[in-house]
């Protein structure tokens, strides 16, 4: 076989690799992104609209389920109750991108709005993704 011919299996053989990793990762990430909609399913079946937080904050604690507050995911929002479902890779500006389930809630009397009040009304269950320690 003459150089010519080589080249061209390596270019085809590396061609082949490239299309075989890229759909590889193409499979993964389909494979992760249903496992949050599963898991945002799940959640939407435990929680109801309108729920309190008191009532939703109760549930998590005796299944002990851990999550954090975030305040204002949107303009309308009080303080979420976010559970984390996994991570995906960050840009490489920032150290993680991980993948919550938004308990989004509404105020439903006057307070202070950097608070989190058991009064607050389930208005959303949603998936948030949140790239943390960005440049």
């Amino acid at each position: 076989m003459n150089l010519a011919g080589r080249i061209f299996l390596i270019l085809a053989a590396a061609l082949l690799l490239i299309s075989l990793f890229t759909l590889y990762r193409r499979h993964a990430q389909q494979e992760r992104e249903a496992k949050y909609e599963r898991a945002l399913s799940s959640y939407s079946r435990v929680f109801h609209l309108g729920e309190t937080r008191k009532e939703v904050e109760s549930y998590l604690y005796a299944h002990g389920l851990e999550y954090q507050q975030m305040c204002c995911i949107d303009e309308r929002s009080a303080f979420a109750d976010l559970l984390r479902i996994g991570a995906e890779k960050a840009p490489w500006y920032c150290s993680e991108q991980n993948i919550y389930v938004a308990l989004q809630f509404a105020a439903v009397e006057s307070h202070e709005p950097a608070r989190a009040y058991g009064s607050d009304a389930l208005r959303k269950v949603s998936i948030f993704r949140w790239l943390q320690g960005c440049l």
